[in-house]
């Protein structure tokens, strides 16, 4: 009997690290459904290039702070693959201004989309994942370390690890739920920052770079697979020592 390929959701897939780890996940023979919201031209391009490169993948529009938008997009990929095996909530954005002069809708909004997209994703996904699973949420270096500058972001990526260890404890055994905490990584949202950001951060990071999108994926990757089958509720930083000199 053919093995059955595992089925995982990438949220926000469309461009940086979620394109990275949709990109990983397919060459590691898992069927991938691309979520995205805006970016339509990028996320198409991914799908060719999976395709391409002999993988299996499919797109699917959805805004995930929208309970009814997540609902079709798990109805849509079970109705298509009959389960889904990992979850990768990868979608978020910084809104600015994000220090303490910022406005109410722009925080409603940077905690819709950084924290609670994942809390309706799991919501929805948990009960389809009836032969097990694992999850896999995508925080922040600044969830841990505080930021003037993007504060409502912080305050969001610090309460996604917070969900994160609660759900690894309420669906544990049959799902594994962890964490991964970004540092700076070579982005266009890093590049906006400037140069100066850049070589201050560069600098304050004992490795002495950014990191890599390919390099958060395949933290990501491990996570998700059977080679961490007694890891569950962790936040693992991928972030080149930062948290270790801020």
């Amino acid at each position: 009997m053919e093995q059955h390929k595992k089925v995982a959701i990438v949220t926000g897939a469309s461009r940086g690290i979620g394109r990275s780890i949709a990109g990983v996940l397919a060459s590691q023979e898992i069927i991938v459904v691309i979520n995205y919201l805006n970016s339509e031209n990028e996320a198409q391009k991914l799908l060719s290039q999976i395709n391409d490169n002999g993988g299996q993948a499919v797109l699917f529009k959805a805004d995930v702070s929208v309970e009814s938008e997540v609902k079709k997009l798990v109805e849509f990929t079970v109705s298509q693959f009959g389960t889904i095996d990992c979850l990768v909530n990868n979608a978020g954005k910084i809104i600015q201004p994000g220090n303490s002069s910022t406005t109410e809708p722009i925080w409603n909004d940077t905690l819709d989309i950084n924290v609670k997209s994942a809390w309706l994703m799991i919501r929805q996904v948990a009960p389809v994942m009836v032969n097990g699973g694992a999850i896999v949420n995508i925080t922040s270096y600044v969830g841990q370390l505080g930021s003037q500058y993007v504060l409502p972001y912080g305050v969001a990526k610090a309460g996604l690890i917070n969900l994160t260890k609660a759900y690894a404890k309420e669906l544990s055994p049959k799902i594994r739920v962890n964490s991964v905490s970004p540092g700076n990584i070579n982005t266009t949202m890093t590049q906006s920052a400037g140069a100066d950001f850049i070589s201050k951060t560069i600098n304050n990071t004992p490795l002495k770079r950014l990191g890599e999108t390919i390099e958060v994926a395949n933290a990501v990757a491990f996570l998700l697979s059977d080679q961490a089958s007694f890891i569950t509720g962790v936040n693992l930083d991928v972030d080149g020592g930062y948290l270790l000199l801020n």
